[in-house]
């Protein structure tokens, strides 16, 4: 994120166009959050079914909404979280800054140092700030522990200049930029906490994660939590529902993992074939309620692109396909699916049990699309071994499952209907939402 003596230069352009009670307190909290242990004092938090992280706004307007309205340092914390998703905006999808390539967080970091002497100048900063007398009885502690003494004698270092060498990235051109974005988002939010409505959410400012697996020995298993119901603060609740690729052999890790998450119902949709040429690996495991429940459709590659949407459309209408549903309804805890590779039959499940809890559809498809992502390498080995296939056919793309939803759209009018219609009834219905939700 933008370095404290950037943190203090919004601070100090705020001041002259916002009115707060005391400066000192403003100043310090603009930079607490860098004192944080850990990660815990920037409160990120895990959404979207873990493949998303955010600053956790809410959480930090519960905890202090009283002191937000009265006490500078609270104003300054929180405004330090909206300059850092700023920052994120900024960096990586205004200028596209990349992270993963290594050296890269180094080289920023030296940037820096170089350009703080410049912008402590420019926006006439001092090395002024003090502890606040009795810090350690300040509620804010209840966040986490802060070394404030560490983050004094930083801010010493901030203020002394170094060589001038060469800037990798980030410029001073590109500071000044920033800071006049931040200063103008943060004048919103605070007009927004003076108004008492339409503040920065969580949600709608998260970020990607790192492409993951929640089980060791497989590389598409995804949790169907943290999916926000749209136009609600309720999220789909973590460790419910499962969606995967086939455990063929999972590790001891994998099995321990499962039975202490109580993830012990397990639905096999894969076809007649697939199952005999490779079992699954939970089936015959102590602990475990297996099921067998053969999808044969989606288990063929589509002959076309255009023919991927009607092959979903078939899979939502397969002979056995209630017989999914009502086993998730009924799982006396909780469940992982899977099919092949995670990605068709356990997509077009995974749309459908977001879409009935009120999962807005662009989230849906993000959570579809991660298995582009997840499945790289499988991808590879199938145009290895099979050149001659069009890869589109067998990679995720958005508008598969867009045109999917319309589909049921076109023929059912809305997603309740679809389930009617499969025999899956309004009672059912409900129960898998209370499962997902509560």
């Amino acid at each position: 994120m933008a370095s404290s003596i950037i943190h203090l230069a919004v601070t100090n352009e705020l001041t002259k166009r916002h009115k707060f009670k005391d400066i000192n307190r403003l100043k310090f909290g603009a930079i607490l959050p860098d004192a944080g242990e850990g990660k815990k004092g920037h409160l990120n938090k895990y959404i979207w079914g873990h493949n998303k992280k955010a600053y956790n706004f809410e959480l930090f307007r519960d905890m202090f909404g009283e002191q937000l309205k009265s006490d500078d340092l609270y104003l300054g914390y929180y405004l330090h979280l909206v300059q850092d998703i700023c920052y994120r905006h900024f960096v990586y999808d205004k200028y596209h800054w990349n992270p993963m390539i290594p050296g890269n967080v180094e080289k920023l970091h030296k940037d820096y140092s170089i350009i703080n002497k410049y912008v402590a100048d420019k926006y006439h900063l001092k090395n002024d700030l003090s502890i606040p007398e009795a810090f350690q009885a300040e509620k804010i502690n209840d966040l986490c522990h802060f070394d404030v003494t560490w983050l004094m004698e930083s801010m010493d270092e901030y203020f002394k200049e170094v060589p001038d060498e060469d800037i990798f990235f980030f410029t001073r051109e590109m500071a000044d930029e920033f800071i006049e974005e931040s200063v103008e988002l943060c004048l919103k939010e605070l007009k927004a906490l003076e108004e008492g409505s339409g503040m920065i959410e969580s949600y709608d400012n998260a970020w990607d994660s790192r492409v993951y697996s929640l089980l060791e020995t497989t590389i598409n298993t995804r949790d169907l939590g943290g999916y926000r119901i749209d136009g609600t603060d309720t999220y789909t609740r973590y460790g419910r529902i499962i969606r995967s690729d086939v455990v063929l052999k999972p590790s001891d890790t994998d099995v321990e993992f499962l039975r202490k998450s109580g993830i012990t119902t397990v639905i096999d949709m894969r076809s007649v074939k697939e199952k005999a040429r490779k079992p699954h690996g939970l089936a015959s495991l102590e602990g475990f309620d297996y099921h067998d429940i053969a999808i044969e459709e989606g288990s063929e590659t589509p002959d076309s692109v255009e023919a991927i949407p009607e092959s979903y459309y078939k899979i939502a209408h397969a002979s056995n396909i209630s017989d999914v549903f009502n086993t998730i309804a009924n799982a006396p805890v909780n469940v992982i699916f899977n099919c092949y590779a995670g990605k068709d039959r356990s997509g077009v499940i995974s749309a459908l049990l977001l879409w009935l809890c009120g999962v807005r559809k662009s989230d849906i498809v993000y959570d579809y699309m991660r298995t582009k992502e997840n499945s790289k390498k499988r991808f590879e080995l199938i145009h290895k071994e099979r050149p001659e296939l069009d890869m589109n056919i067998v990679i995720p793309s958005e508008n598969n499952l867009v045109r999917f939803i319309e589909l049921i759209e076109e023929n059912h009018g809305t997603v309740q209907e679809y389930f009617s219609s499969i025999g899956i009834g309004r009672d059912i219905q409900e129960k898998i939402i209370r499962k997902m939700e509560h």
